[in-house]
């Protein structure tokens, strides 16, 4: 990791908007309708090399892919683990019911802007937790690294994000196993896969780790 030894270098948190051709598709098939999964590659593809340009342009000293290729920030999870199945419903959140002016404006933001992801319907653990799409990851590193070859990259460090074992068990209910610890210690085990791939791929590590703060 490249250090603000002579100068404060600049970077971001990690998640940049996705185009709305992409995040519909997101919302789509988080709806559990048919979209074509080429498709969606090709406009992750092409939007991973906008915001490559976007962060140049806005003066970044360390650039991401800005998560195009994944429809949140960790819940695209989901989709490299064994074991998950079922679904629930997280509470509504007690600092928004708390606050009815803020809630219906977030309501109404919501509307205006939608996530790719439903809140209404998280996966479950319901069995053994692994990693089992070793391919996801590397193919993400790949177009990342091809990407910045293309666009010319200029920049001094590069990064990809990865969910903490904490922030993935609040949103995916533990059904299966049978103390937190065992379950947290199941999710970092399938998660190190992801972690080595990224740091292998010469790019730096970042977790995101809004449970320490939030749950």
């Amino acid at each position: 990791m490249v250090r603000s030894e002579t100068r404060i270098l600049t970077t971001h948190t990690g998640s940049l908007p996705r185009p709305s051709a992409l995040l519909s598709l997101y919302q789509r098939r988080n709806r559990g309708e048919a979209v074509d999964a080429g498709e969606i590659d090709t406009l992750a593809g092409a939007a991973v090399r906008d915001v490559l340009q976007r962060q140049r342009a806005a003066g970044l000293d360390v650039a991401n892919n800005g998560e195009q290729g994944r429809d949140s920030f960790h819940l695209y999870i989901r989709d490299r683990l064994s074991g998950l199945g079922g679904h629930w419903q997280r509470p509504p959140r007690t600092d928004v019911e708390r606050y009815p002016v803020f809630k219906d404006l977030r309501r109404r933001m919501q509307e205006v802007f939608p996530a790719a992801i439903n809140d209404a319907a998280l996966p479950t653990a319901t069995g053994e937790v692994s990693y089992v799409r070793r391919d996801a990851v590397e193919h993400e590193c790949d177009d990342f690294r091809a990407a910045l070859n293309e666009t010319g990259d200029g920049f001094a460090d590069h990064f990809l994000t990865a969910p903490s074992p904490g922030i993935v068990a609040t949103t995916i209910q533990n059904r299966h196993y049978d103390t937190e610890r065992a379950y947290l210690a199941a999710l970092g085990k399938a998660l190190q896969v992801e972690y080595e791939t990224i740091v292998g791929h010469g790019f730096v590590l970042q977790l995101d780790c809004p449970d320490l703060a939030l749950e």
